[in-house]
């Protein structure tokens, strides 16, 4: 890459590059510093049924993108090997806590998303700090019940908030596909303009501050006067029980 001048600046002025187009897109990025260069191309895929992963054919991809900027079709060139990928969509769940409260899940396994807003992880991590937030909180022995309290505001913070992130990563994926027509021109001047409503979620000035700027201390402050003032009962009504 870096001998082909066309090629080399991917590197040397490294950022995320997109190329939009119907049915289809493509991304790239350096990683680690500049040592790797990921490129990752979507299309509707043709994997068999029954399987997720599978080996691909490098002539089929490079024939896929061959009428793309001439960039694409030289990086393709350098590549020997190719692996199919399926995408899914899958329903969020609806309950993500076992009911005696002994055990609790997040992440993909409980709101799977589409990659397209790159926040799959972001979200995980988010969720992650969301219960470790609420737990530090918690005075004394964590009985079950109080357990069973915790993760249900778990839910509730975190459930409205990764199915904004699901639904915009479903969204993503239809503006970036678009064929070309009113709609597809309609985009582009957005995106040209800067406008709220950019296909790209994270220059979408109405958007991407909430995407990007989301407080999971804040969130646990709203949420905590509810556990608080639980526990502040069941305390009156064990003094009441005692001195009985």
């Amino acid at each position: 890459m870096l001998k082909d001048p066309e090629l080399a600046t991917f590197v040397t002025e490294p950022q995320v590059n997109y190329w939009l187009g119907p049915d289809a897109h493509a991304v790239n990025y350096v990683l680690r510093g500049g040592e790797l260069f990921n490129i990752v191309l979507l299309v509707p895929d043709d994997i068999p049924k029954g399987q997720n992963i599978t080996e691909g054919n490098v002539e089929e991809m490079r024939a896929l993108y061959k009428d793309w900027d001439p960039r694409i079709p030289k990086l393709l060139s350098l590549c020997e090997s190719v692996y199919k990928w399926r995408l899914c969509i899958r329903p969020g769940m609806e309950q993500w806590s076992h009911p005696s409260g002994a055990f609790t899940m997040l992440g993909d396994a409980v709101h799977a998303t589409l990659p397209y807003l790159a926040s799959g992880a972001g979200m995980s991590l988010e969720d992650g700090a969301v219960l470790g937030e609420l737990f530090s909180r918690a005075r004394g022995k964590l009985s079950p019940a109080k357990k069973r309290r915790l993760l249900d505001i778990y839910q509730k913070i975190r459930a409205p908030r990764t199915e904004m992130v699901v639904q915009r990563g479903n969204l993503q994926q239809y503006l970036y596909h678009l064929h070309d027509g009113s709609e597809q021109q309609e985009r582009d001047r957005v995106m040209r303009a800067n406008e709220p409503g950019d296909a790209l979620a994270w220059k979408d000035k109405e958007f991407a501050p909430g995407l990007l700027g989301w407080c999971c201390e804040e969130e646990v402050d709203k949420y905590w006067p509810i556990f608080d003032s639980h526990e502040k009962g069941e305390g009156r009504a064990l003094c009441l029980s005692v001195s009985n």
